[in-house]
């Protein structure tokens, strides 16, 4: 059978649909006893059989493949019957279809589209006005040839138009889609990473920590956040959080992670990035100039100037194989700076 994908399905049942009704047009044939056509219909109907359920066919193909013969059994019942019996209109049906196929390159369904429309306007002149015997004045052949033109033009433009809905569709779902992982992974407050972020990170550090080149874990703790919160408030408080990370966007590199590990404590993971090899020394100048930068800024609530200061413990990733056993060193080095003074790295 023909190899499906999951996601298109359903046009192993439309190609199914057209070679049942095939050979059902071509068993009335034979009961009316137009036995050369009903041949045809039904020979066109075996090739269709095969077509779909050769085990090596894609389904693009094999779509493509149908669509050919169904067009061409059309259009010749339409020159064989006559315009009457209504055959032609399927053209109209399989143009729409082969342009708005959901396959990666569709250049082959564009010219069969194309080649549709054509066959279309011959058979209308041929057949219907038949030019041949009639003396067809420049208004019918103008308002033929409009209505025409008009029909498979807005065919196409629906396409373009459902094209462009499904683009727009699409871009604002994928806008949708990175807002709930803003919501799910970015801390409102600080637009730093969240726990669930930064446990997720760390799983995948854990499964590849071997591979991996070396790095440095920094956890840090804003100094005497609580007094802050106590004597000027939660708002004021929320400031010197938003102050703090607005630092920690600015001064880490691109590569590096930093996010609120909760309340007013942050991790930071510095990584070994190919352009700037990092080392003991340069891992600490990070740190340590984030740690100035902090010192000099304060900030401005109800008329109060409020200092703001930041202890960090760090560690370097040589010798573990567990980030998590890592934060733990990092977080005990971060007290050991708070009990000798605060403000400080300590590594």
């Amino acid at each position: 059978m023909i190899k499906t994908t999951i996601n298109r399905p359903m046009y192993f049942y439309l190609m199914i649909f057209c070679l049942f009704m095939n050979s059902l047009l071509g068993f009335a044939l034979l009961y009316i006893d137009n036995d050369n056509l009903a041949y045809f219909v039904l020979t066109a109907s075996i090739i269709l059989y095969i077509n779909i359920f050769h085990p090596n066919n894609t389904q693009k193909n094999a779509f493509f493949i149908c669509m050919v013969i169904t067009t061409t059994v059309c259009s010749v019942i339409t020159i064989v019957l006559g315009w009457e019996y209504g055959f032609q209109n399927w053209l109209i049906t399989f143009c729409f279809v082969s342009i708005t196929v959901p396959f990666p390159d569709r250049k082959s369904f564009y010219i069969l589209a194309l080649i549709e429309c054509i066959i279309y306007f011959i058979l209308y002149f041929w057949i219907k006005l038949d030019l041949a015997n009639k003396n067809l004045t420049f208004l019918n052949i103008f308002f033929a040839l409009t209505n025409i033109i008009g029909l498979f033009g807005f065919i196409i433009f629906a396409e373009r138009i459902l094209k462009w809905s499904f683009t727009m569709e699409k871009a604002f779902l994928k806008d949708e889609i990175e807002k709930m992982k803003n919501m799910v992974y970015i801390d409102k407050l600080t637009g730093l990473y969240n726990r669930h972020k930064i446990d997720i990170i760390i799983a995948n550090i854990n499964i590849n920590i071997e591979k991996i080149k070396q790095f440095y874990v920094v956890f840090s703790d804003i100094d005497n956040f609580k007094k802050i919160n106590d004597q000027y408030g939660h708002d004021a408080g929320d400031k010197v959080l938003t102050t703090v990370s607005n630092i920690l966007k600015r001064e880490l590199r691109q590569d590096d992670i930093a996010a609120r590990f909760g309340g007013e404590e942050f991790l930071i993971i510095l990584n070994d990035m190919t352009k700037d090899k990092l080392n003991d020394e340069k891992a600490y100048n990070i740190i340590e100039k984030i740690r100035r930068k902090i010192e000099s800024s304060y900030i401005v609530y109800q008329g109060n100037k409020i200092k703001v200061s930041m202890t960090f413990g760090m560690v370097s990733s040589g010798g573990y194989k567990d980030v998590r056993k890592m934060i733990k060193e990092a977080d005990e080095k971060m007290y050991i700076g708070k009990r000798s003074g605060k403000n400080k790295v300590v590594f």
